[in-house]
């Protein structure tokens, strides 16, 4: 009984009446794209580069954040002499919480300041703990994007969760999972990589936004 003689509800009820309106907070709404990172905001999401020298290669490229500006990404992919073949650079957000309800939108969609010093096709790239059962290792979901010209001058880099395939060191994996509505929730890391582009030489990525993205929805 409560202080106004109004009876009070059951301990159980209450916390379930609790999370189900913080879930109603956290959730977009029908129709909403899903904002995974804005690095025109202050304090975004902390990024980290990965490049071929984890494999033996000599590629380098750093990330500066710029308030109020975006994220500059930016180096230089190398010619890995054993492979005779370009190595590659990562831009890769640096935590391992959950990136947020992805399983209801379709895709996902790089805001940018312009292509003009990219490699591209630049590659976009998901991690959700997918693992292969055969090779006992956990996959990485990737696919090229491709580009939308945007009204504002800015570039959409995009590519739909169906061209995502699994790949471990850029190798297909086939028993992997699939990238449906279930994994799509469970992914704790996001990035771009140059590896799609299958170029060497030096880049340059004027990053604005990551936006989880439905068909039809711009990700302004």
């Amino acid at each position: 009984m409560t202080r106004t003689g109004v009876p009070s509800l059951p301990r159980a009820i209450r916390t379930a009446l609790y999370a189900i309106a913080a879930l109603s907070v956290m959730a977009p709404a029908a129709g909403e794209n899903v904002v995974i990172a804005d690095f025109t905001l202050p304090d975004p999401m902390s990024m980290k580069t990965m490049n071929d020298p984890v494999m033996g290669g000599t590629s380098h490229s750093t990330a500066s954040l710029h308030p109020g500006e975006g994220l500059v990404w930016s180096g230089e992919v190398n010619i890995v002499s054993f492979l005779r073949s370009p190595g590659f650079c990562i831009l890769e957000s640096a935590g391992t919480g959950k990136l947020g309800p992805l399983g209801n939108t379709d895709g996902i969609s790089f805001e940018v300041k312009g292509t003009e010093k990219m490699l591209k096709p630049m590659g976009a790239q998901i991690s959700t703990g997918a693992m292969s059962k055969s090779w006992g290792v956990e996959v990485t979901f990737s696919a090229p994007l491709e580009e939308r010209a945007r009204s504002d001058g800015t570039v959409e880099l995009y590519a739909p969760w169906s061209d995502f395939k699994a790949k471990f060191r850029g190798e297909d994996v086939p028993d992997a999972p699939l990238l449906d509505a279930e994994q799509l929730n469970r992914a704790y890391r996001v990035g771009m990589s140059t590896y799609q582009s299958h170029k060497a030489g030096p880049f340059t990525v004027e990053l604005i936004k990551i936006v989880a993205s439905l068909r039809g929805v711009s990700v302004s």
